[in-house]
């Protein structure tokens, strides 16, 4: 069932505009993928309750194929419509779609489930590479949204993001927290620099 819910949903990014967008890729959907395995294996959720996590993983970004902002409400129909057809169980079913409407901004997620798929969709903030997948955003919201920030109001918003942003799992609490906290603190000094330069 994972495999072919793996397939389906690559395929369904590659043979969209998914393909070309900066951020909301395909390599952002396998790496949620990845990061829900991750901090789900450090929560003690596994098989059967981790499956319906990993499929919300998959479709959670699918929406975007057909709409960008709200695209959380497509993603649900794109997911209800394939797993109906697999006659998927419906309290799974349910867990899948509470999951991908859970990664809605700003996320306010309830279950044990929620919360990792939510951490897994902003593991980046977590990493060392924040830094270059943030600029993937800032090209993607200049494409859709024909948005552009200077350094300083980019550096701003991404500041403020980031101090108001909470981890909800304790995977993202105790590893994924300190490394955003430095991430943070180099935007901080960037926007400083830049804002002294001008």
């Amino acid at each position: 069932m994972l495999n072919e819910t793996y397939e389906y949903c690559m395929d369904l990014l590659e043979n969209s505009r998914c393909k070309s967008l900066p951020f909301h890729s395909i390599e952002h959907t396998r790496d949620v993928f990845q990061y829900v395995k991750t901090i789900a294996d450090y929560e003690g959720i596994y098989g059967s309750d981790l499956e319906p996590i990993l499929i919300a993983a998959l479709f959670h970004d699918t929406g975007m194929a057909e709409i960008y902002v709200n695209h959380e409400d497509q993603s649900v129909v794109y997911a209800l419509e394939y797993l109906k057809k697999q006659n998927y169980p419906e309290d799974k079913t349910k867990t899948v779609i509470a999951c991908i409407l859970s990664t809605k901004m700003p996320q306010s997620p309830k279950t044990l489930a929620e919360k990792i798929i939510c951490d897994a969709d902003l593991y980046h903030l977590g990493i060392e590479s924040y830094i270059f997948r943030n600029e993937r955003l800032r090209a993607e919201w200049k494409q859709f949204f024909n948005i552009e920030y200077s350094e300083e109001e980019w550096y701003s918003l991404n500041v403020e993001f980031l101090e108001k942003q909470i981890f909800h799992t304790s995977y993202g609490k105790t590893v994924l927290e300190n490394r955003k906290d430095l991430n943070c603190k180099m935007l901080k000094e960037r926007h400083d620099n830049y804002k002294f330069e001008s």
